[in-house]
């Protein structure tokens, strides 16, 4: 994994950078207040905390955000449609660069990287699943086409591969996605959850669990 794609903070970072419609100081606050945000929680994050983050003045967060609703939107937006789809992106072509010979290669390409991603990654990605507004459909379809793009490109080919080659169940290609991602997801409530887990276990048992389900016997 590339260490951009690792870390939303980073990604972020880049993000804002390429972000032309912006001054360097609202970059600081976006950049501040999403590490707060994801730190501390939304309601718990002050404007002084993001200010001082920032190394701005107080007054400075509000004059382009009329309030911290307004500051959250501006904050999620650019995590959303660019920096989330981004390193979808990066895995994809990080972990697909060659084909799978058999269904444990193809699963321990997907399940490690990803549940060390949520896991690297949790506090930003909880932010999003506490703050999304659900019937924002131009997000929606924008993460839903880089998602679909990674599983036509990548993901699916594979799948193909190893079903004509006689190693993997001759399930649907779309079941298949849906029971590797539906685990990984599992995790993620988990955390959510706060139930006790070990993402090392999670690895081992989850990546066990779905070799042992494609696996043609």
């Amino acid at each position: 994994m590339a260490n951009g794609e690792n870390d939303f903070q980073e990604l972020y970072k880049e993000t804002l950078k390429k972000m032309d419609d912006l001054t360097d100081k609202q970059k600081q606050i976006l950049q501040a207040a999403l590490e707060l945000f994801s730190s501390q929680g939304f309601s718990e994050t002050s404007s002084a905390q993001i200010a001082e983050r920032a190394g701005v003045a107080v007054g400075s967060v509000y004059q382009r955000f009329q309030n911290k609703q307004a500051l959250l939107v501006a904050v999620l937006t650019p995590l959303l449609t660019q920096a989330l789809p981004q390193a979808v992106d990066e895995f994809g072509t990080a972990a697909f660069q060659h084909s799978f010979d058999d269904v444990e290669s193809f699963v321990d390409a997907i399940v490690p990287d990803r549940l060390k991603f949520i896991d690297k990654n949790y506090a930003a990605l909880k932010l999003m699943a506490d703050q999304i507004i659900v019937d924002d459909q131009g997000v929606i379809n924008q993460l839903k086409a880089a998602f679909t793009n990674q599983m036509s490109t990548n993901v699916v080919p594979n799948i193909k591969r190893l079903q004509k080659a006689g190693k993997m169940v001759d399930l649907p290609e779309d079941y298949i996605i849906q029971f590797l991602f539906t685990a990984i997801l599992g995790y993620f409530g988990k955390r959510l959850l706060n139930m006790p887990v070990n993402v090392t276990d999670e690895i081992k048992h989850i990546t066990a669990f779905l070799t042992n389900g494609l696996m043609k016997h």
